[in-house]
């Protein structure tokens, strides 16, 4: 059920410049409104993989959930109610199952560009503006064979794409941090896959969002332009030939979208675009094809009559005119594609998908890499960046043995790190991908292998142990990811004791039903793993909302006893 606001309301937005957006881009402005202006549904993704999966599709049906059909590629589900208005009972199980890692909450029209991108799964890919980690982590989803380089360059965002990557238990996402604009060099031969979703004004976004509606004016868009483009261009420098590149915003300006894309391909002679088949893509989601007449609007949003000469408005600048008042060729934006909210009852977003033609560069390496001019001398090393506290090393084969010994593990399936008291896993191309290579500069000369550097890697994998009292413990958050791999030091309980222990028991060690080691072990009841700590007593290692699914599954009063 979708909840418009009075009609009062939906009259005064009738007269805002975005309105005036929307009329000049023929959209029928009666049936985008009401929709525009009412809160988005609750919709999300479900974590693929997981030993659970079926128990959490149990929980969304119970709550009235239904799968997105138009989403054929991933499983995601929507909800029957929305934003702002869910039932405390479904509220606390959508915390829990999120939480957990078992959904990721995200709006639907989010889920397209990854999708889009339809990345190889043994690949290595980027987002380019990552945070908080939707896409991101939808990416490092599609692709487990394959490694994802998140990018942001806010400390305090970054944060929030370290905490949704250990949500998840993502070993194969390194967190990088850039000016998207300004991205390091990396080893050859690039990238195969790049999500540029650009800085916008978030002209689609009002159902989430309704101070726009009051305060956009068309130069807002125009102030975008620059850094959409300027952040595009550089992923487009690092993209191996034969590679896709997604541009995509949350705006319904073509002055972000189409004339962005123009921008790019004026800039980028390498790039060409490729044609979205959104009926194979998303059968069912009503789409319509990019355009290449938009209009030029004053700061009301009232078209301007085009009399040959560039009107003084703010930002105005020739490129962001389309091609045709230009009397240039447009490109194909046909090829592009864009989701208005009262079509499917979503947000709005704008897709476009570039590939890097092998022939433009026979070199078959990312336009960054090839140098400016021959080199007339010997290459120089230069210098390693000096470490610090913050510096990620390999980890030691003395520590991962001991890790892999204690837990059965097969060193062998991840790449191992280490960082004061915690040890990461990650994929293992993390090694041969980029830290083992050399990397040139545009002059010739190199960093050594054996580091990162210059890209500015500051998390690595999955943090999975943890140092405590010498005893290597596996993290809650990694327990799926370890999963298939842990073989020993597992110790089966029966339900009875696993019950107790989620009541608020915490038993001494000499009262435990069966025989168990001091330090760090994994309690085992049918499917259901619990890391412990072993000193006096038996304590779960684990997360309250992790607690509350066993207490879920084993039939114990979420939030009835006190621990």
């Amino acid at each position: 059920m979708v909840r418009a606001p009075e009609p009062e309301l939906i009259e005064k937005m009738r007269t805002t410049p975005l309105a005036g957006l929307a009329s000049s881009l023929g959209i029928d402005i009666d049936a985008w409104l009401p929709i525009a202006s009412s809160p988005l549904p609750v919709t999300m993704r479900l974590t693929p993989r997981r030993h659970d999966i079926d128990w959490t599709r149990e929980q969304l049906i119970a709550m009235g959930g239904k799968r997105i059909e138009w989403l054929s590629t991933i499983e995601a589900w929507q909800m029957p109610f929305p934003k702002g208005d869910i039932p405390d009972d479904a509220k606390a199980m959508l915390m829990i199952l999120h939480e957990t890692g078992r959904i990721t909450r995200q709006e639907a029209v989010s889920m397209l560009p990854p999708v889009v991108l339809e990345p190889a799964k043994d690949s290595l890919v980027m987002d380019t503006c990552a945070a908080p980690g939707s896409k991101a982590t939808q990416l490092a989803e599609a692709i487990p064979d394959g490694l994802v380089l998140a990018n942001e360059p806010s400390s305090g965002r970054l944060n929030m794409l370290a905490t949704n990557r250990g949500r998840l238990g993502l070993a194969n996402m390194l967190i990088m941090q850039h000016d998207g604009r300004h991205i390091g060099r990396m080893p050859e031969p690039g990238i195969e896959g790049i999500v540029v979703d650009a800085p916008c004004t978030g002209t689609a976004t009002t159902r989430k969002n309704r101070d726009l509606w009051w305060g956009w004016s068309p130069k807002d868009g125009r102030s975008m332009f620059q850094l959409q483009t300027d952040i595009a261009y550089r992923a487009a420098q690092l993209l191996v030939p034969g590679g896709l590149m997604v541009y995509s915003t949350c705006s319904i300006d073509p002055t972000e979208n189409e004339a962005a894309v123009c921008e790019i391909l004026r800039r980028c002679p390498w790039l060409e675009l490729v044609n979205i088949d959104a009926n194979r893509l998303f059968p069912g989601l009503v789409v319509h094809h990019g355009i290449d007449n938009w209009e030029i609007l004053d700061e009301a949003a009232n078209p301007i009559e085009w009399t040959g000469e560039i009107p003084r408005l703010p930002g105005l600048k020739e490129e962001m005119l389309n091609p045709l008042i230009r009397g240039e060729e447009a490109p194909p934006l046909s090829y592009t594609i864009r989701v208005h909210p009262h079509d499917n009852n979503t947000g709005g977003f704008y897709v476009a998908l570039f590939r890097h033609i092998p022939e433009a560069t026979p070199e078959g390496i990312a336009k960054s890499m090839i140098l400016k001019r021959k080199l007339m001398r010997e290459p120089v090393e230069l210098p390693r960046q000096n470490p610090n506290r913050h510096t990620i090393n390999p980890a030691d084969s003395e520590l991962v043995k001991t890790i892999c010994d204690k837990w059965g593990i097969d060193a062998s399936a991840f790449s191992w790190w280490h960082r004061g008291k915690r040890t990461n896993i990650a994929a293992p191309m993390t090694l041969n991908r980029l830290y083992h290579p050399t990397v040139q500069n545009n002059k010739g000369d190199f960093w050594p292998g054996d580091a990162f550097h210059p890209l500015r890697i500051v998390h690595v994998g999955q943090p999975s142990f943890t140092d405590n009292k010498g005893f290597w413990r596996p993290r809650g958050e990694a327990m799926e990811l370890l999963r298939p791999h842990i073989t020993k030091n597992l110790v089966d309980v029966d339900e009875t004791t696993l019950i107790d222990m989620l009541k608020g028991n915490v038993p001494l060690v000499e009262d435990f039903p069966v025989e168990i080691e001091t330090g760090s072990s994994i309690l085992r009841c049918g499917e259901h793993l619990a890391p412990v700590w072993v000193a006096a007593r038996v304590s779960f290692m684990v997360s309250e909302k992790e607690r509350d699914v066993l207490r879920l599954k084993l039939g114990v009063e979420v939030g009835g006893e006190e621990e």
